[in-house]
């Protein structure tokens, strides 16, 4: 039970530093984002040069 109690605490002191110091859309990867660039690299990649 100690156990279980210790490693929470330290989980939400982490959590809470994490949230105040970090932005979080730095965290998750935007995806969109990504599959667009990937688009237009592999459609300039289809046109014929000019």
């Amino acid at each position: 039970m100690l156990q279980f109690l210790a490693g929470f605490t330290l989980g939400n002191v982490v959590g809470m530093y994490l949230a105040q110091n970090y932005e979080f859309p730095f965290y998750v990867p935007n995806i969109a984002k990504k599959l667009e660039a990937f688009k237009k690299d592999v459609e300039a990649k289809k046109k014929p040069p000019e």
